[in-house]
């Protein structure tokens, strides 16, 4: 009886557990898109447009139901970054600021999942999440780790 019964809270436990990492990977998309290289500037277009899809609506809502606090914060903020990113061009050109902005809310957002998934002890830094996908992240390293937003 009891081993059933941990059984099933374990089962429970694993479900939700998947059911987070597919909501985390959908709400990641368009972000992994915007920092695919090889992709034209068409194709990261139509997957950053899909942040205001209903479909996309709805993995925010899992979001912010089964996500953690800090990766649900951390989002917020990425969105409004988004949402606002006129107050970011110079001279008609979104600036550094708005890139370094959004490189240091993305990392610690995937900071934020790996906490949330499986090491709330990780010794992992913001850029480490990232360092993948930028050729020259040695040039955004130390600010990229320490922006404060």
């Amino acid at each position: 009886m009891i081993k059933s019964k941990r059984e099933e809270t374990l089962n429970v436990e694993e479900k939700a557990r998947e059911f987070k990492i597919e909501t985390y990977r959908k709400l990641l998309e368009p972000f992994i898109a915007a920092f695919t290289f090889t992709l034209s500037e068409e194709e990261k277009n139509k997957e950053v447009n899909k942040l205001s899809s209903l479909e996309y609506r709805k993995t925010v809502i899992d979001l912010n139901t089964f996500g953690s606090d800090e990766s649900i914060s951390i989002f917020n903020k990425i969105m409004q970054t988004f949402y606002h990113d006129d107050d970011y061009y110079v001279e008609g050109k979104l600036s550094d600021e708005y890139t370094l902005r959004l490189l240091a809310l993305i990392s610690e957002l995937l900071l934020q999942i790996r906490r949330d998934l499986y090491s709330k002890k990780t010794r992992l830094i913001r850029s480490d999440l990232i360092e993948f996908m930028l050729k020259d992240i040695d040039d955004y390293k130390a600010k990229i780790n320490t922006y404060s937003y």
